[in-house]
C-alpha cells in the first residue's frame, strides 16, 4: 500500500508553499521567504494528475507528497522491557559485553556509582558560563565570543573565572549584577562529547537573546566516570581566537578541552588514549549483541547526569533562583536529560520559563531501557520546545538511524514505529503547552550546521514568550509570516511543525567558516536575523 497526501487539502498549505518545498519554486528573499513563480502550465498539469491519483490511493501522512510502504510489523510487538533503573542496581558493577569473534571492541565494566550528590560537585564547580552583552558591560568583562562569529559582545568561560570582575570586586556585587542584567537564565545540559560542537553555539545563541547560560560540565572530574582535561584560562584563549577570521571559535568542534585529552569509547580495543567507563560510541550491532547490558549502560549515563543536576539544583546560584525566567535546555544526550530530569525545586523555577529539548526524540529507543523512561518529566503546564532534524542519524524514524536499526531488529528493543520527534510523547502525556519541530533539509544531528538561522529564530521566540509560542510560531513562521514552517498536526495543547532553514544559499565546506570547524561538514554560513529581541537583551 502507498499513501498520498496533497498538503494543500489536508494541512492548509498553499500550492505555492508546496511547490517551494519540492523545488518547483525558489526563494527571492531569504529574510521574507517569498517565492518566484515558474512554469504554471507545467504545474497545473502536475496537479491535475495528482488529483486523479488521489481518488485511487488512500491515506495521508505528513507534509508534502509522501509515498512510502506501510511500516513492517513490529518484530517484538508483545515485548515489554523492564526498566533497568532500580537505584540499588547502580551500587553494583555493571559488566557490558560486545559481539564475540571480533577484535575491534572489548568487554568492559562500569564501577558502582555513588549516590551521594556531593560527589558530583565538580559539574557545577567547573561549569561553563556564557553571558549576554548587558552582563558583560555591567561587570566590566572583556567580550570574547559572538553569535555566528560576528559581533564579539558576549563572554564565555568557566564559572571559577567569574570570581570577581572589574566592576564587581566581591562575589556579592557580582551576584547582584548577574541577578539583574539578564532576561533570565538557562541551565544547559551538554551532549555526550561534552561542551563541544553545537553545545557552545546554542549557548551563544541563548546569550545573544539576552539570557545567561550555566552549563554544568559532566567531564570535569579526573577521578570520575568520564573526563576531558580543560584548557586553562579559557576566557582569554577565546578572546585571542576571535581576533582572527580563520580561528573564529563559534564554528569550532572543540575550543574548551585540551585536544590531547580525549575520552575514547570504553568499548574500543585500544590503550593509546584515555578512556573512561561512561565514554561511549553508539553502534547498533554492538547494542544488539547484548541488549540487556546496553539498556542498563545507558541508564547509568542518565543516572550520572541526574546526580550532577541534583547537586547543581541544590546549590544553584542565587542570581539564577531570582531570575525572571529559568529554562532547562539540553542537546542530544543532554536533550534526553532535559526531557527526563525532574526536581521539585527546579520545577518551581521552570514555571516561569520552560524546557528546550534539542536533538532528542522523547521515544523509547536504544537510549532508554523502557518506554516509561522515555517520558518527559515535570509539570504538564511547563512550556516545552522540541527541535530535531527530520533525518537525525541517531533518533530519526528512518532506516539509516541507530534508533531505527535497534528497534527494527528482532533482537532489539524500543517502540515501533518510531516518529523521530517528541510530539507523540507530549500528546500522550497531556502537556498543555508543547511544540515539537522537525527541521527539514538537513542530514546532520546538530541543528547549527546548516539550519542555524531558523533554530536561532525559533529559540529566540520561545524564550521571549514560552506560553504563547504556538501562536507566535505560526504567526512569524507560518503562512502569515515568512512561511518557513508548516503545521503538521495539532491537538489540545500540542503542536507539530515542519520547518526549513532561513536563507537559500548553498552550504560551504567547513574550511570556509573556520579552520577549527569539523572538516567533514558543510555549513550554511550566511547569517540572517528574524524576529525581535526582548528589551532586556539590549546591551544598555
Amino acid at each position: 500500500q502507498t499513501q498520498l497526501c496533497p498538503p494543500f487539502f489536508l494541512h492548509n498549505w498553499s500550492i505555492e508553499r508546496f511547490c517551494m518545498a519540492h523545488g518547483y519554486l525558489e526563494r527571492s528573499s531569504a529574510r521574507a521567504g517569498r517565492c518566484l513563480k515558474h512554469d504554471w502550465a507545467v504545474l497545473l498539469r502536475f496537479f491535475a494528475a495528482l488529483s486523479i491519483v488521489t481518488f485511487v490511493l488512500e491515506g495521508c501522512e505528513g507534509p508534502g507528497l509522501v509515498v512510502r510502504p506501510d511500516p513492517a510489523p513490529n518484530p517484538h510487538a508483545t515485548r515489554e522491557e523492564k526498566c533497568l533503573d532500580d537505584p540499588a542496581s547502580f551500587d553494583t558493577t555493571l559488566h557490558v559485553a560486545v559481539p564475540e569473534g571480533q577484535t575491534k571492541y572489548w568487554n568492559f565494566t562500569v564501577p558502582p556509582m555513588s549516590s551521594t550528590t556531593e560527589d558530583y560537585s565538580y559539574a557545577l564547580e567547573h561549569a561553563f558560563v556564557v553571558l549576554p552583552s548587558r552582563c558583560v558591560l555591567r561587570l566590566g568583562l572583556v567580550p570574547n565570543v559572538g553569535d555566528a562569529g560576528r559581533l564579539i559582545n558576549q563572554w564565555m568561560g568557566r564559572i571559577e573565572e567569574l570570581t570577581t570582575a572589574p566592576k564587581a570586586t566581591t562575589s556579592a556585587e557580582r551576584d547582584v549584577i548577574l541577578a539583574q542584567c539578564a532576561c533570565g537564565w538557562a541551565i544547559f545540559a551538554h551532549g555526550s562529547g561534552g561542551f563541544t560542537y553545537d553545545n557552545p553555539r546554542y549557548s551563544i545563541m541563548l546569550a545573544a537573546a539576552g539570557y545567561g547560560v550555566l552549563a554544568p560540565d559532566s567531564f570535569a572530574s579526573s577521578t570520575g566516570l568520564r573526563y576531558k582535561a580543560p584548557l586553562k584560562n579559557l576566557s582569554s584563549r577565546l578572546r585571542t581566537a576571535n581576533t582572527k577570521q580563520q580561528s573564529l571559535s563559534f564554528w569550532c568542534e572543540n575550543n574548551v578541552y585540551d585536544p590531547t585529552s580525549g575520552c575514547t569509547a570504553a568499548m574500543a580495543n585500544q590503550t593509546s588514549s584515555p578512556s573512561y567507563p561512561l565514554c561511549y560510541s553508539s553502534d547498533p550491532q554492538v547494542i544488539l549483541s547484548h541488549t540487556e547490558d546496553w539498556r542498563a549502560y545507558y541508564e547509568r549515563v542518565f543516572r550520572l547526569r541526574q546526580l550532577e543536576l541534583d547537586y547543581v539544583v541544590a546549590h544553584l546560584p542565587e542570581y539564577i533562583r531570582q531570575a525572571p525566567k529559568v529554562f532547562l535546555v539540553g542537546n542530544s544526550e543532554g536533550g534526553m536529560v532535559a526531557a527526563r530530569y525532574s526536581n521539585p525545586e527546579l520545577e518551581k523555577l521552570l514555571a516561569s520559563g520552560g524546557r528546550i529539548i534539542l536533538q532528542w526524540s522523547c521515544e523509547s529507543n536504544y537510549y532508554t531501557s523502557c518506554s516509561e523512561n522515555a517520558g518527559v518529566g515535570g509539570a504538564k503546564s511547563t512550556p516545552i520546545l522540541n527541535m530535531i532534524s527530520a533525518q537525525d542519524p541517531y533518533f530519526a524514524a528512518s532506516p539509516e538511524s541507530i534508533a531505527f536499526k535497534v528497534t527494527n531488529d528482532p533482537r532489539g528493543y524500543g517502540q515501533w514505529p518510531l516518529t523521530g520527534n517528541c510530539f507523540a510523547k507530549l500528546l500522550d502525556q497531556g502537556f498543555e503547552n508543547a511544540t515539537a519541530i522537525v527541521l527539514a533539509h538537513t542530514i546532520y544531528h546538530g541543528l547549527t550546521v546548516n539550519t542555524a538561522n531558523v533554530a536561532r529564530a525559533l529559540m529566540k521566540t520561545f524564550l521571549a514568550e514560552p506560553r504563547n509560542f504556538q501562536h507566535m510560531a505560526l504567526e512569524l513562521f507560518g503562512r502569515s509570516g515568512n512561511e518557513l514552517c508548516a503545521e503538521l498536526q495539532r491537538s489540545q495543547g500540542q503542536t507539530l511543525l515542519s520547518c526549513q532553514e532561513l536563507g537559500s544559499e548553498n552550504n560551504v565546506h567547513a574550511s570556509e567558516v573556520s579552520a577549527c570547524a569539523y572538516q567533514s561538514y558543510e555549513f550554511h554560513k550566511e547569517y540572517y536575523e528574524y524576529g525581535t529581541y526582548e528589551m532586556c537583551a539590549s546591551g544598555i
